[in-house]
Order: C-alpha cells, then structure tokens, then sequence
C-alpha cells in the first residue's frame, strides 16, 4: 500500500508537476529551486518506498516463514529502484546544468567577455545571465554604441532573450564576426541590420536539454520560435532547425541565409574577403574561355571592386562596342545581381567591373555593377 501510495505521488512530482513548473513564469533560478525540490522530493519518497518494501518482506520471510510473497515484494522493489535510476538517468541534465550555472560553474563554456571598441560591443564567449547583465551595465555606460559585435556558440536562452530586448530598445544592429551559434542567433536575428564579417556563420538547433548547449528553460520554444517569426524567416526554416537535434547543429549556406532575410549586410571586410576567394578560384582555372572570340584572362581586386579583364581575339577597330555594350551589361547584371550572395554584397558596398581588351589589350570599353534593384 504504502508503495502504491508512493509510486502515485511520485508521477504526480515528474510529470504533471514538473510540467506545470516548466510552462510557469518563473525566473531560471526559481525555476531551478521548484524542480529540484519536486524532482529531490520524488527521489526521497522513492528511496523511503523501495526501503520500507524490501525491508518488511525480509520481516514477513523471517517471521511467516513465506518466501514466495517475499521475493515477489523484493522483485517489484527491485523493479521500481532500476526504473527510478533509468528515469533520473534521462530527466536531470537540464537541473544539474543549472545548479552549476547557479555554483559558478559553466557546463557549456565560461562566460563571455565583454568589451567596447568604438561604437561596437563586443560578446565573446558563452551567453550567461551574468554576460547579460554586464551587457545592460555597458549599453548605459557607451550610449554611443550602435553595433554588437557576436562570436558564442551560446548559452542561457534567457540571457539572449534579455540582451536580445536591449538590442530592439536601442535599435543596435548585429555583426557576426565567427560562429554565432544557438542561443547567439536569438541575439543576432533581434536587430534590423544583420552583419556578416569574415567567416561568420550561424547555427541552429532545437533547444538542448544538456550540457551539449543551452538549458531548456520555461517557454524556451515559443521564444525562439517569436524571434525567428519577429526576424522574418520562414516557418520550413525555423522547422528545419527545430528538427535538427539538441546535440547537433544545423548551418544554413549563405544563399539561405540571405533568401530567408537572416542576413542582410556583408562588411567590407567580407567582401574582401570574397572577393579574394574568387581571384584564387579564377586563377586555379584560367583563362576562362566564353566563346570562340572572347576570353576572361584576369581578375583582380582593388579594395571592394573586383575587376575581371575579357579579351576579344578582334582588333579595336572591328569590334562595334556601341552594340555590344549592351548585352554585356545586360549579361553582367544577371550574373552578379541574379545571385543571392553576389547581389548582397553590392547593396553592401561591393563594385564588379568588366573590363574588355582587344587581342593586343587595348581597352574596347568598360561595364560596372554597383547597384541591384531587387532582391533575389
């Protein structure tokens, strides 16, 4: 009976207990104190049943002298102990992130540094309740700040999501200047401009429920989701990433990214970058021929303009450029502007110039890319 008792009490604890403390409004430390008391509560009445069980079926062997009935009570204690251990076993990484998060001791990564250059904050390091009340410090110390600078493979989801408000109060913009990953995204998508600098990238995943990532906390789900929704990305997409596990991560490419809206600005120095990254590819194959008259038979960058140099195998005098110009930029504007990553990088500044020589590289005319009207 009293096991019976127990067993009831106890599902009453991990289930609808611990569910109703996770869909609360309580802070991450509040939060931590009720489910360590329900889930520390249901490992004592569990212990006290299996006991109390084991050790009256040892007194009704020794004073009946009936071992059937004893070691039936004795198999279902047994029974009941290895289901206590498998459960806990699955349920507490969440709790035990937590009450190390709350000792001082950081399961997904010490917490980030914070500093100020200029007008940028910088955050690098793991999202921490700690990091976002030193962001709040710094935001009404530097009011002349107007950009975050992100490098975090993330953290605590409500730390980003309070950073993440400060961001939309003040307006700031967002730069990813590496891997911003987890509960960094919610930080990035939460401002209007959303920078990518030189090998930035951004990962996505279901809210983790261990070490591997962030701690699952109360609404951690509808958060995400509002932020994603808020950033303008597409259901498919912020199910893809709820779909991929805690203990992975999912990185979109670039064109996603930037078709989905997720990204809407290159630096200067990512368009170097890219730029430099297309000489190399260019050079590894040149001269690239177009046709039996034409060729591309160099590339090369100036800043953010990239110049690639066709030769006609014509002399100047038969090449009638008036006609041909046109075409050619017609063929320029679809190359550059027709591709998602190319188009962003010239409303992000970047120049694409197609020079044309004769076949003794004479210059026949010029054909510039710096503006595209639509998006792709």
């Amino acid at each position: 009976m009293n096991g019976l008792v127990a067993a009831l009490v106890v599902g009453v604890l991990t289930t609808y207990a611990a569910d109703e403390i996770f869909q609360s409004d309580l802070s991450e430390k509040a939060w931590l104190a009720a489910t360590l008391a329900a889930f520390g509560s249901s490992i004592a009445i569990s212990v006290w049943a299996i006991i109390g069980i084991w050790r009256s079926a040892t007194r009704r062997q020794a004073e009946a002298g009936t071992i059937k009935s004893a070691l039936m009570a004795k198999l279902f204690a047994s029974i009941g102990a290895l289901g206590l251990v498998a459960h806990l076993s699955q349920t507490p990484s969440p709790i035990v992130d937590n009450a190390l998060v709350v000792g001082g001791i950081y399961p997904f990564g010490f917490p980030a540094e914070l500093s100020v250059n200029g007008r940028t904050l910088n955050i690098d390091g793991s999202i921490t309740v700690e990091v976002a009340e030193q962001f709040k410090v710094l935001i009404g110390k530097y009011p002349e700040v107007n950009q975050v600078s992100l490098l975090s493979s993330g953290g605590s989801i409500d730390a980003a999501v309070e950073i993440s408000s400060l961001i939309k109060e003040r307006n700031l913009s967002t730069v990813a200047v590496g891997d911003c990953s987890s509960a960094c995204t919610l930080i990035f998508l939460s401002s209007k401009v959303r920078a990518f600098d030189v090998d930035a990238s951004l990962g996505f995943h279901s809210p983790s429920s261990g070490a591997a990532g962030d701690v699952v906390v109360n609404g951690t789900s509808l958060e995400m989701r509002l932020a994603y929704a808020d950033a303008g990305l597409s259901e498919p997409f912020a199910d893809k990433a709820f779909w991929t596990p805690s203990n992975s991560m999912w990185y979109p490419t670039d064109d996603i990214l930037i078709k989905e809206g997720a990204v809407n600005l290159f630096t200067k120095a990512r368009i170097r970058q890219d730029h430099e990254e297309s000489i190399k590819s260019f050079n590894e194959t040149k001269p690239l021929k177009i046709d039996e008259f034409m060729s591309v038979v160099s590339a090369k960058r100036d800043d953010i303009n990239l110049t690639y140099t066709h030769m006609i195998s014509l002399r100047e005098d038969e090449i009638d450029w008036a006609t041909m110009s046109k075409e050619a930029a017609d063929n320029a504007n679809e190359l550059i502007c027709g591709d998602a990553i190319s188009n962003l990088m010239v409303k992000s500044g970047a120049i694409y110039t197609y020079l044309y020589v004769d076949k003794i590289g004479k210059k026949v005319g010029l054909v510039t890319v710096e503006k595209c009207e639509n998006a792709v």
